[in-house]
């Protein structure tokens, strides 16, 4: 083969070659990842059955100081950690700490 002949075909081979790379589209940028929905919280757990009167407002008691962040078995009595969770709301609204159900820490529980 005549040395001339070989350049031009080399010469072609390569324009071919780069003329394939040149005419691709750079490929597409990967999809976005869908954001993902938070689970949604737990339901507040229902009043529990067969409470006295006086055990059904120490429950309600207890379902407002878990919806205020306490984590409270919900048993209508009013045992220690009760207390120690209406104390501690107490003193975050500014109430006087007792540990005691009273009209203002009723009204800051929002009932």
């Amino acid at each position: 083969m005549n040395p001339r002949t070989l350049a031009f075909a080399v010469c072609c081979l390569a324009a071919v070659g780069l003329a394939g790379c040149s005419s691709s589209a750079p490929p597409p940028p990967p999809p976005a990842p869908a954001p993902v929905a938070a689970p949604a919280p737990p339901p507040p757990p229902a009043m529990p059955a067969n409470l006295t009167p006086a055990q059904q407002r120490v429950a309600k008691v207890q379902m407002a100081l878990n919806a205020n962040g306490a984590q409270l078995d919900v048993d209508g009595r009013m045992g220690p950690k009760t207390v120690a969770a209406l104390k501690a709301f107490q003193q975050q609204h500014n109430l006087k700490a007792t540990g005691k159900v009273d009209a203002a820490t009723m009204k800051a529980l929002g009932g």
